[in-house]
């Protein structure tokens, strides 16, 4: 059904769309009743496209923590723009006449990260041939963006606990307590809180970085900001490229819509930059699109659902719960990823709706994306 102020699709939260009256965008209400909208926020916060409730709430953090000098986490899936944020939150601070610090923890080897955050004396170890100042003191006074801190070996995590609390380093193979003042931000992907469980992550840390938390939506869970994010890239890509791709065909956005997004918004970038090379005739259609986009898996219906859905009257559209062909397994994990949205990550919940135990559905979880 079309919004009648915007023009966009809106949606419930189940897979088949009923034509009755669904509330505008302009009528969602945060869970305290108050109306958001942008107009309420002291920042510019264009490059975050999206009007969504749950996109407006980013958004509402982000203009709250970044007049503070506290660290900031920033925990989301791959691909739904964890830096963004994390420029945002500099943007808006005082600190926004500094440039930003970027380190992605992950991308370091091991040996190398301790020197590259903290720096070292000469001598410190073999090819230290000199002093090396680390982003902690280069960053002194600016904003430091540690991207992946789930991937911190555990070591340096005492190290960093130490500078949020402290405010100083020491270098490798120094003796010396040097003062910094860094503002942190934190980006994971990774839930820390099962870290911590495991044994990964130091509690201590977490429970430093925790009080100012932004949580990122999955793009399934805000399926009507598709439209003006495809649009924005469309705008982004043509500009560069000097192709004349004005528009994206309605069929192809109902398939965006259709569409699990496992890689989020990077994943959409990428299609439509795909799309735009492909495209010749002034618009983006369903051939210029990867197969799996143009047949999508619909989520997985409970059983009431999925009977009301076929019994459902001519003047109603629906899709099947799960497309001919699929596997028994691609069921199950539909059924799994689907429940874990609808209780909003929570994997104790998730468990007990499933009637499985927690340890088979990390297991499974594990399975499907790598994490548990």
């Amino acid at each position: 059904m079309k919004n009648p102020k915007t023009g966009e699709d809106t949606h419930g939260d189940q897979v088949y769309v009923l034509t009755t009256n669904t509330p505008s965008k302009a009528e969602e209400v945060a869970p305290s009743g108050i109306l958001l909208s942008r107009e309420k926020l002291h920042g510019n916060y264009k490059d975050l496209i999206g009007e969504s409730t749950v996109h407006l709430e980013v958004l509402k953090s982000i203009d709250k923590f970044a007049k503070s000098s506290k660290a900031v986490l920033i925990s989301g899936e791959t691909g739904t723009g964890k830096e963004l944020v994390a420029h945002a939150l500099h943007t808006e601070s005082p600190y926004a006449m500094h440039p930003i610090f970027i380190v992605n923890c992950a991308e370091i080897a091991e040996n190398l990260i301790a020197s590259e955050l903290f720096g070292h004396e000469r001598g410190a170890f073999t090819g230290a041939d000199q002093r090396h100042i680390g982003l902690f003191e280069t960053a002194s006074g600016n904003t430091l963006f540690l991207d992946e801190i789930g991937e911190l070996p555990k070591p340096l995590q005492s190290k960093l606990l130490r500078v949020l609390q402290e405010q100083e380093i020491r270098r490798m193979g120094g003796t010396k307590q040097i003062p910094v003042k860094v503002r942190v931000l934190a980006a994971t992907n990774i839930d820390l809180i099962e870290a911590v469980a495991a044994g990964k992550f130091r509690r201590d840390l977490y429970e430093r970085l925790k009080p100012l938390h932004i949580q990122l939506p999955a793009l399934r869970e805000r399926r009507e900001d598709i439209p003006a994010l495809a649009t924005h890239f469309l705008k982004k890509e043509t500009d560069l490229s000097n192709q004349k791709i004005g528009d994206i065909n309605p069929e192809v956005l109902s398939l965006f819509d259709a569409y699990s997004w496992p890689g989020n918004i990077r994943e959409l970038e990428g299609i439509i930059s795909r799309a735009v090379l492909l495209a010749e005739d002034g618009e983006i259609l369903p051939h210029h699109l990867p197969s799996d986009v143009r047949t999508p898996q619909a989520d997985l219906l409970p059983l009431a659902d999925a009977t009301a859905a076929a019994n459902s009257n001519a003047g109603e559209r629906f899709v099947l719960p799960f497309r001919m062909g699929t596997t028994l397994k691609e069921v199950e994990k539909s059924a799994i990823l689907t429940t874990l949205v609808r209780e909003n990550g929570n994997k104790s919940k998730t468990a007990a709706v499933l009637e499985i135990s927690l340890p088979t559905l990390r297991a499974k979880l594990h399975t499907y994306n790598g994490k548990a």
